[in-house]
């Protein structure tokens, strides 16, 4: 199974609330008819994230903020491309996009996820972290050090901060590059942790373990300056796997 995860930053003459409004309401239908995606979900960020805020004082954010992420799900890397080469619908797709997302200003990846803590129960925020590793690492030192890491969210689902937590690695050389949607460089993996509610998310970011503990393993492989933060709420449009 791979993953399609794709960073939207909208058209600038829209605002955030029309670039949503299009995306759930008309583009949602082409997830729906392109066969071969087994599960499509939008995450759309909160028009008042409190991450970035944080993430400033810390000194960490300086990447300008997406405004959603769209994650499809396929079967294979083959499967993929031969939606992306032969699909009327994605090709469709593909022309509604133009009307409303910034392709320059967007990115995207393809991914395979590594399971942390499996998401359950009713979910209402999703943090995503688009990861840049350390110019002094290549992706392979990033993924062992980042794998590493995984005890730590682990515990904070432990102390009942998480509902789950999904490490989404970005296949290594061509195979992760996804250039005919977007211009930038894709990111090393991209972070999806569930919470059941912005004051959970709150209480875990300002916690020892996340503000103090995690954030200074982080700075062994992640370079926070590349990186982009946006807490969201998830819309499911199709599910067939989870």
């Amino acid at each position: 199974m791979v993953k399609l995860m794709y960073c939207l930053r909208r058209q600038p003459h829209l605002s955030l609330e029309e670039f949503q409004a299009h995306w759930l309401e008309y583009h949602s239908q082409f997830g729906l008819r392109i066969k071969s995606c087994r599960r499509y979900v939008q995450y759309h960020n909160l028009a008042n994230d409190p991450i970035r805020e944080m993430m400033a004082q810390a000194g960490a954010a300086t990447v300008e903020p997406y405004d959603g992420l769209a994650v499809a799900w396929f079967d294979s890397l083959e499967a993929f491309r031969t939606a992306m080469e032969k699909s009327s619908d994605v090709a469709e797709a593909l022309e509604d996009e133009k009307l409303f997302i910034d392709h320059s200003r967007s990115n995207a990846c393809l991914t395979q996820e590594q399971v942390v803590v499996e998401p359950q129960g009713p979910v209402s925020i999703v943090l995503i972290e688009c990861l840049r590793r350390r110019s002094d690492m290549d992706r392979v030192a990033f993924q062992k050090a980042w794998l590493h890491h995984s005890e730590i969210p682990r515990r904070a689902h432990t102390q009942g901060f998480l509902m789950g937590y999904i490490q989404n690695h970005t296949l290594l050389g061509e195979a992760g590059a996804v250039g005919e949607l977007t211009a930038e460089e894709p990111f090393d993996g991209i972070v999806t942790a569930y919470f059941g509610s912005l004051i959970r998310f709150r209480a875990l970011i300002t916690s020892p373990l996340a503000a103090q503990e995690s954030f200074e393993d982080e700075k062994k492989f992640i370079d926070h300056s590349r990186t982009a933060y946006m807490l969201t709420r998830p819309h499911v449009i199709k599910d067939l796997i989870r």
